[in-house]
């Protein structure tokens, strides 16, 4: 389950995720779909203003359990869609991506009931 999402992000997005520097992307799955919807708004108000900055994806990762979205370019409508895909984060389970709930004891981190103490190291078990 765990995977590298740059590669499948750099396929879809090019144009946003070329950066040199970006080496990988610092979250679990379950938020490929989020960080997709994301990047397809972006693309789609950017193809209807071009005259808009074109977005450089600088990192993307989880931080204090939520999405962090880490961008040059762009407007105050992109700043809206990452703010907003942000927010959607804190209740989509980075695993699996169903509704979670943020919490953890040592660690901030969104999890659904089904992978609520899923751990990295339970992989393949």
């Amino acid at each position: 389950m765990i995977e590298n999402l740059l590669p499948i992000l750099r396929e879809r997005y090019p144009e946003f995720f070329s950066s040199a520097p970006l080496r990988e992307i610092g979250c679990l799955p379950g938020w490929l779909n989020l960080i997709d919807e994301l990047c397809r708004t972006l693309k789609t108000h950017l193809d209807a203003h071009p005259e808009v900055p074109q977005i450089q994806v600088r990192q993307v990762k989880e931080k204090f359990g939520g999405l962090r979205f880490y961008y040059s370019g762009g407007d105050a409508a992109c700043r809206e869609a990452v703010i907003a895909a942000e927010q959607q984060s804190m209740s989509t389970c980075e695993v699996c991506g169903q509704t979670g709930t943020l919490g953890g004891e040592r660690w901030l981190s969104v999890r659904c009931s089904d992978h609520i103490n899923w751990t990295p190291s339970d992989e393949g078990k």
